[in-house]
Formats: C-alpha cells, sequence, structure tokens
C-alpha cells in the first residue's frame, strides 16, 4: 500500500491554520469597512427628508415630464450662466429676507435664438398661477373672442380677477380647447417647451393655472411678448396693475408686469411675476419667485420688492434689448 512521508500530517495542519487566520483578518477588515464612511458624506435619509420638508421638489426642481415646462429652453440646449451681478443680487436677497428666491432675465426683441436667458438662484419655476392669464388674454384676442379695452380682459390682468379669468378660459373651450390654444400663444412668442395643463390634481384651483412654467421659459416668452404688435393692449393693461398687486417688479419705474401667487401642498406660497424693466433706453424681460422662509403672501412679496431694487443694475451688466 502507498506510504506518506512522516512531515505531511504536520504540514497540513500548519496550512489549515493559516487559511483559517487569514479568513478571520479578512472578515474583521471588512466588518470594520462596512461600518465606515467617507467624512462629509450626507445619509441618504437625512438628503431625503430635506428635500421632502422643504418642498423643494415642487417648487424648485425641473418638472416631470407630461405635465410641465423640460428644464431645456426655448431656442437653446443649455441655458446661459447669469452674470455675477445677477447671482448676486439674488444672493443677497435671500441672506436678507431668509426666502428661497429665483431670477431669470432676457434683453427683449431678437429671434428665439437670440433671446436666450439665464437663470440665478436656487428656483427655477413652479406653478404659473395667474402669470398664464397674459396667454389666455392673449389667445382671446388672437381668436376674436375679446377685445383689450373689454371689461373682463381689464379685470383680469390688472386686479388678476379670478371669475374674469374664468369667462376667459370658457370663451377657448373646454379644459383641453383652452390648453391648446394657450399652447399656441406660448409658441407664437417662442416658448416651445412649456405645455398647459388639462387636468388637475387640486380642485380647487384653476387647470390652467396649475400649468407648470419654468423661469427661463416665461422669460422667453414675456421677450417675445414685449414687442408684437397685437400685444400691444395687453401690455398697456400690464403697466395698470392696481396698487395692491404692484409689489416687486411694480415698484420700478416704467415697468409692466403680472404677477401669480398660491399655497403649495404644504401651505406655504409661492409668489412669481413676470414682466419688462426698462433701464435706461433698453428693456429687459424678467420673471422671478421666491417662497418666504415663513411660507407667507407678504413675506414672499417682500423679497420680491428686494430682488426687484436690484435688477437695474444686472440690466446694466446685459447686452441692451430694444424692439424693432
Amino acid at each position: 500500500m502507498p506510504t506518506t512521508p512522516s512531515g505531511a500530517p504536520a504540514r497540513r495542519r500548519t496550512l489549515l491554520i493559516v487559511v483559517a487566520v487569514a479568513l478571520v483578518l479578512a472578515l474583521v477588515i471588512g466588518a470594520r469597512l462596512s461600518r465606515s464612511e467617507p467624512r462629509g458624506a450626507p445619509a441618504a435619509s437625512t438628503a431625503a427628508s430635506f428635500v421632502s420638508a422643504s418642498g423643494a421638489t415642487r417648487w424648485s426642481t425641473p418638472p416631470p415630464s407630461g405635465l410641465t415646462a423640460t428644464p431645456a429652453l426655448s431656442g437653446s440646449a443649455s441655458p446661459l450662466v447669469p452674470p455675477a451681478a445677477a447671482t448676486a443680487a439674488v444672493a443677497a436677497a435671500e441672506k436678507a429676507t431668509g426666502a428661497r428666491m429665483g431670477l431669470s432675465m432676457a434683453p427683449v426683441g431678437g429671434p428665439a435664438t437670440a433671446t436666450v436667458p439665464w437663470t440665478a438662484g436656487i428656483m427655477t419655476g413652479g406653478p404659473a398661477w395667474s402669470t398664464i392669464k397674459l396667454p389666455i388674454v392673449l389667445a382671446n384676442l388672437h381668436a376674436g373672442t375679446a377685445t383689450g379695452t373689454e371689461s373682463t380682459v381689464r379685470a383680469a390682468i390688472t386686479r388678476s380677477d379670478n371669475q374674469a379669468a374664468e369667462t376667459l378660459t370658457r370663451r377657448l373651450g373646454d379644459d383641453a380647447a383652452a390648453a391648446r390654444a394657450v399652447d399656441a400663444e406660448l409658441a407664437r412668442h417662442h416658448d416651445t417647451r412649456t405645455r398647459a395643463a388639462t387636468t388637475s390634481d387640486r380642485p380647487d384651483f384653476s387647470v390652467l393655472g396649475q400649468t407648470m412654467w419654468s423661469l427661463p421659459d416665461q422669460t422667453v416668452f414675456m421677450a417675445s411678448m414685449a414687442c408684437t404688435a397685437d400685444a400691444a393692449p395687453l401690455r398697456t393693461l400690464m403697466g395698470q396693475v392696481t396698487s395692491d398687486q404692484s409689489w416687486g417688479l411694480g415698484t420700478l419705474h416704467g415697468s409692466l408686469f403680472k404677477g401669480g401667487w398660491g399655497p403649495g401642498i404644504d401651505g406655504r406660497y409661492l409668489v412669481r411675476q413676470t414682466g419688462v424693466i426698462t433701464v435706461g433706453k433698453s428693456q429687459y424681460a424678467v420673471s422671478m419667485e421666491a417662497v418666504a422662509s415663513d411660507g407667507s403672501f407678504s413675506a414672499g412679496t417682500a423679497a420680491l420688492d428686494r430682488l426687484a431694487a436690484s435688477l437695474p443694475g444686472v440690466a446694466r451688466k446685459m447686452p441692451a434689448g430694444t424692439c424693432g
């Protein structure tokens, strides 16, 4: 029968001991590594709870496909970097008021590809609220279902009267037909990204008012609307907004504007405006918004007052804008 060298059993025992020790060391090292985290790395649960509590996903992120405007800009594949003056202005207003804010501007006039706005601040858009009344009125003027001098149109723009806006909406048809008419006006003014809402999960508010409208896309629309002849009656009314709604852009002499505001699902108010300001011989389309730290409407308008005061200085760092 075969024989085994006398030292073999001892060597096998030694080898088994070495392997066992190596396995134990590997398990210990692996356990320690699994318990460690890179320094400064936030816990996933903390980040998730912050987004939920702040409401940032509703007001400050690009809207979801099919319901809202996409983050890409009309006439451009990517947004421009805001001038340093704009970034500083928004940061100063946020620091002074504690609000979360966003600002977008562009010179008026020029082809769609030349009117590419930048956006500064943490916020980039949200529900249009009453700013959607601008394309609603334009759609009626274009269809011949309203005139710029009638009381219904005046009330919808100068007083932001909701019943007047509902009357104008119904002249365009049902919700789907009204949305198509609004989409056509947006596209005619170079905002080809935004899609007017046809349904809403918030029955207490108007369907079209829940259209998600990004700040840069709204600025594209405004930069065009500032110069089109058929929008002249609307621009006239935008210069006659009542004093109680003349906050933000309304504090600047000669500005044309329309505001919108409403509560988010957490009850905090989004306050926004879009319009045109004149600085020297140039005009600039502006869209801006705020959510105050306490979520109130009054604190939101105060934050926009603060930001508006800086806009002429920001505009002077931009190319000139003129119609024609």
